[in-house]
């Protein structure tokens, strides 16, 4: 498979994605790739090349709406034939981008409305009144308050049993990963990640020498799981919690010496048709455990602050190191937060998330079925913040979703799904209640096309 290790961002030379599909263009034409010569995959791309998916869907559509490349399916992209190639070429400095979003149904995106910012502001207010707390990196580890109103939140909502000591603060999983993957060295450095992947982990991964194996909670032989396993109970590319199956068979793992398994509770407190269940963390061996959550769903994706529960048996590692880190996320922002948790102001507007969650959850489904009738089938909607679907089309996911982007709809594409019809994550966080049903039809409408 080819390398991108020659390409290079060159400022004011037009869009990234132009760039990109210019790049893979020439080489085509130099015949450095062939016919038939598979391409990278959007998540290879991604990760080597620290761009986003957008950039590489945008590219890779660009080639194949000018025969330069075709898409096969369960395959990936390969190169065309020459005499499918058009006349046209790409023009890196084109002033022509992406239009801008008008409905996001990407994950990375909420309703800004339906946080109330102004009870935040005052929060930060109290504590900016307070000169002492201005002083300083603060704490390493993350401010003692905090972490003693986390030890008890995290309780409360998912049912982890932790103190303070046990729990690291930091400005999301690469910065906590940064930490702790030299105190999970115990032989091999193999990783599990289920499919599709995680790209901003696996980065991290990479640069302490971890290799990444694609690991089935479902299906997979003890005496070959890997060391390390990052997982995702709610992982929005399935739709829905872990099965019985998959949570014993984690429950196993987290009894095998000398392996590990991250649990990342992503949207972990959002289902629609049952109440959320306990954390992996409560049900397994917490020696061998390590908890993740965090508040950019459940507040906002700007407010850098998630936390991680140590198990005991590493304490004394972590301990040792702590000094050398830097504290990632706002010592401000910490304490606001562990006021705003005390008060009761969290459990509050996750209640309230809920609820409007579980409304437009069910208004984008009658939409789903409103246009696009018999051409959809919504595959999960129990958990999370997404619906995972498939929509009937001669295209691929991926040619579809881009062709969604320059209509101004962003939609997630799911590469190697499970049915033989195009998959799509719709994320339903960052959608008015009032733009579904007018999103969906212009969805399908840009489908019909």
């Amino acid at each position: 498979m080819p390398t991108v290790f020659n390409f290079r961002v060159k400022e004011k030379a037009g869009p990234l994605y132009k760039q990109l599909a210019l790049y893979f263009q020439q080489e085509i034409l130099k015949k450095h790739l062939k016919a038939e010569d598979k391409l990278p995959s959007i998540r290879e791309l991604t990760t080597d090349l620290n761009i986003s998916r957008t950039t590489v869907l945008s590219a890779y559509q660009e080639l194949l709406s000018l025969g330069y490349i075709k898409s096969v399916p369960h395959i990936g992209y390969l190169v065309a034939f020459p005499e499918n190639f058009a006349k046209q070429t790409i023009v890196s400095h084109s002033s022509n981008d992406v239009p801008a979003i008008k409905y996001n149904f990407s994950n990375n995106y909420i309703d800004t409305n339906t946080f109330d910012t102004s009870l935040w502001r005052r929060y930060l207010s109290r504590v900016l009144s307070t000169p002492s707390t201005l002083a300083g990196y603060g704490d390493p580890q993350g401010e003692f308050y905090l972490r003693k109103v986390l030890a008890k939140y995290s309780y409360d909502s998912r049912g982890v049993v932790c103190t303070p000591d046990q729990i690291i603060v930091g400005a999301g999983l690469q910065s906590l990963l940064d930490i702790i993957l030299p105190l999970l060295v115990h032989g091999e450095k193999s990783v599990g990640l289920e499919e599709p992947g995680f790209p901003q982990a696996e980065q991290i991964l990479k640069n302490f020498g971890w290799h990444k194996v694609s690991f089935n909670p479902e299906n997979f032989s003890l005496t070959t799981v890997p060391r390390l396993i990052i997982i995702s109970p709610s992982n929005p590319y399935k739709g829905s919690n872990l099965n019985d199956k998959a949570q014993k068979n984690l429950i196993a793992i987290s009894q095998l010496p000398n392996h590990y398994l991250i649990e990342d509770d992503y949207n972990g407190e959002f289902r629609y048709l049952a109440t959320p269940t306990p954390a992996l963390y409560s049900f397994g061996n917490s020696e061998q455990i390590l908890y993740l959550g965090s508040f950019s769903r459940t507040m906002l994706p700007s407010l850098r602050i998630s936390y991680l529960v140590l198990p005991q048996p590493l304490l004394p590692m972590y301990e040792k190191v702590k000094k050398n880190y830097n504290q990632t996320s706002s010592t401000i922002e910490q304490l606001a937060l562990a006021k705003y948790i005390e008060d009761g102001c969290l459990a509050k507007h996750v209640k309230k998330l809920r609820s409007l969650y579980k409304k437009k959850n069910a208004l984008l489904r009658k939409a789903l079925k409103k246009y696009f009738r018999s051409q959809v089938t919504i595959l999960n909607f129990t958990s999370g913040l997404h619906l995972h679907i498939a929509i009937k089309s001669r295209y691929g996911a991926d040619v579809l979703a881009s062709k969604a982007l320059q209509s101004g709809i962003k939609i997630i594409p799911v590469l190697g799904g499970k049915t033989e019809y195009p998959e799509f994550l719709l994320s339903f966080a960052g959608i008015a209640e009032k733009d579904i049903d007018k999103s969906i039809k212009a969805l399908q409408k840009v489908f019909r096309n």
